[in-house]
């Protein structure tokens, strides 16, 4: 009874923080994608699930809601999204192209999530080029330093010492157009957007049969909780834009954390495509 009351007033703070914007179209108030509505459906089901789990989400107009969005967990693989973003401005400060060679280790450590290529990458962005991002984005809540987490294989794998928040990869996929090169904004989308199937999963899962483009990163790994299953994506539609990362730890199964973050996505931005979109 007490988990029952609590989760409902979570969701009436919810909607009271997130009133209709104030954008009278034809006499008719609208609120952004996704609505407060479809917002508190997505907290009330994931309030219901087990484990350690976040949510954050920025609808079209720039607003950002969510649950727990603050609380950090230990990466996964979802970082390497940050990982692609920096090398590629370090690249474009140097004023040059890409070479075949980073290009080899660029596309698998995106698109199949490899390990060995991130942590090539990182070796050359390091943790000081991880901060300088998350400074240039406002992720004021990214950690990654000499810290030890169990099972990370910290000397092999050092850019899984980060941790991130729902909040944090939110605003990171939002601004994606912002903080990528203009010359490598098209081929790192390409990569974020053509991710191999096994892992399209959860939010792509969700929100592509509603007519979404989704450019986003996975991480799945085991922990002393159980299973971790993380998603963040950058969504468009028409001329909307909508950020998404749901966060989860402790998850029974990695099916089970996958489901996760498929319902909250289906409860936030699901729908059949076409549907129009309010602004």
């Amino acid at each position: 009874m007490r988990i029952a009351l609590a989760s409902l007033a979570l969701v009436a703070a919810l909607l009271l923080a997130r009133a209709p914007l104030a954008a009278a179209q034809g006499g008719v108030d609208v609120e952004a994608a996704p609505t407060s509505d479809q917002i508190a459906s997505a907290t009330s089901y994931l309030e219901e699930r087990s484990g350690r789990t976040a949510f954050a989400v920025i609808d079209s107009e720039g607003e950002l809601s969510g649950v727990r969005t603050d609380e950090r967990f230990v990466t996964a693989s979802v970082v390497k999204a940050m990982l692609l973003v920096q090398y590629l401005r370090t690249v474009d400060r140097a004023d040059r192209g890409l070479s075949p060679a980073e290009r080899r280790l660029l596309a698998p450590m995106i698109q199949v999530s490899s390990n060995e290529a991130a942590t090539a990458i990182w070796r050359r962005v390091g943790d000081s080029g991880l901060r300088r991002l998350a400074a240039v984005v406002g992720m004021t809540n990214f950690l990654i330093g000499p810290v030890y987490i169990s099972s990370c294989r910290c000397s092999a794998r050092a850019w899984a010492r980060a941790q991130i928040t729902a909040g944090d990869q939110a605003r990171l996929f939002y601004e994606l157009d912002r903080v990528l090169p203009e010359r490598f904004r098209a081929y790192a989308k390409k990569l974020l957007e053509t991710v191999v199937p096994q892992q399209s999963w959860g939010i792509p899962e969700a929100a592509r049969p509603a007519g979404w483009r989704v450019f986003f990163k996975v991480g799945l790994r085991a922990t002393g909780l159980g299973g971790l299953i993380h998603q963040a994506a950058r969504l468009e539609r028409e001329d909307s834009v909508v950020a998404i990362a749901v966060l989860t730890d402790g998850d029974p199964s990695y099916a089970y954390g996958k489901r996760t973050v498929r319902e909250v996505t289906d409860r936030l931005v699901g729908g059949p495509a076409g549907t129009p979109l309010v602004r």
